[in-house]
């Protein structure tokens, strides 16, 4: 049998986590000195409101210790274990599995399998990597034939994403120079897309519905589902890109979710995800 495992930015609800048999590895976020565990979405609490209040917001990777917990009943289990991860270029969770996983494999030498895959995605493209998964498996497929399936579909599974300023992103210092004069033009929306698990630009929109359609002209025309992400409430820039979304694919299957505290601390209140395959 195979084990999924993945963190908490893929954005899964409890009962979707349960549905794909796969455990969720909580990332943390630390507000004025206290620290929290990022849920289930849905089960996040009003995190906005806890950023307004909060002096100082910041994230942590999930320790190697919490992948560890994770990963060890399964080997005990006898089962092979796939874990995704957040791109290693957006957090050091990668990193903390990929530790686990030496450690743990040293410990089991003559027994199942660990494979860390890093997704180069998060958010709803995170989820769309691990219901992935799960289809492979519930196939029959190989654990190695999974890990190059995915390796291969990475590249499928796409999220872009529009920011309401980009000083968060500055802070996080995973921006580099982009934007600094596109954030200064009145009513202009910094597009962003993930490229190999690093944020490059891609243009911007004038408005909530021109930032809208700018993301969803970055979906190909095969794409055929889509999840939007908003990070605090669901305001107009959500709305928006829901509209732009049903006007270019009436047909697809589209879900709205809120996309969790830990990345709307690098990406600010209000920022929007559009994830797709």
């Amino acid at each position: 049998m195979l084990a999924l495992v993945t963190d908490s930015t893929c954005g899964l609800t409890r009962d979707e986590a349960r549905e794909l048999g796969v455990d969720i590895v909580p990332m943390s976020y630390v507000a004025d000195g206290v620290r929290h565990a990022e849920g289930f979405v849905g089960e996040t609490g009003d995190y906005a409101d806890l950023f307004w209040r909060s002096h100082l917001v910041t994230s942590e990777a999930v320790r190697p210790s919490a992948f560890r917990r994770a990963l060890r009943p399964h080997l005990e289990a006898g089962d092979d274990v796939v874990c995704l991860t957040i791109s290693s270029r957006l957090s050091g969770t990668f990193r903390s599995a990929e530790q686990a996983a030496r450690t743990l494999r040293a410990q089991y030498e003559d027994g199942p399998q660990i494979c860390v895959v890093d997704s180069w995605l998060t958010a709803g493209a995170l989820e769309f990597m691990v219901r992935r998964a799960r289809l492979r498996a519930d196939q029959g497929v190989s654990l190695d034939e999974i890990v190059r399936d995915l390796e291969r579909e990475r590249r499928a599974r796409c999220i872009a994403f529009s920011v309401p300023d980009l000083r968060a992103l500055h802070r996080s210092g995973r921006l580099g120079a982009f934007g600094r004069s596109v954030a200064t033009k009145l009513n202009r929306y910094p597009v962003m897309l993930l490229e190999e698990g690093g944020i490059v630009e891609a243009g911007y929109g004038r408005g909530a519905h021109g930032m809208g359609t700018a993301l969803v002209r970055l979906a190909g025309d095969g794409a055929h589902s889509f999840v939007i992400s908003h990070f605090g409430e669901r305001g107009v820039e959500a709305q928006q890109l829901l509209v732009a979304v049903h006007e270019r694919f009436p047909h697809a299957p589209v879900r709205v979710k809120d996309g969790g505290p830990v990345l709307a601390k690098h990406l600010g209140l209000g920022a929007v995800g559009l994830s797709w395959e």
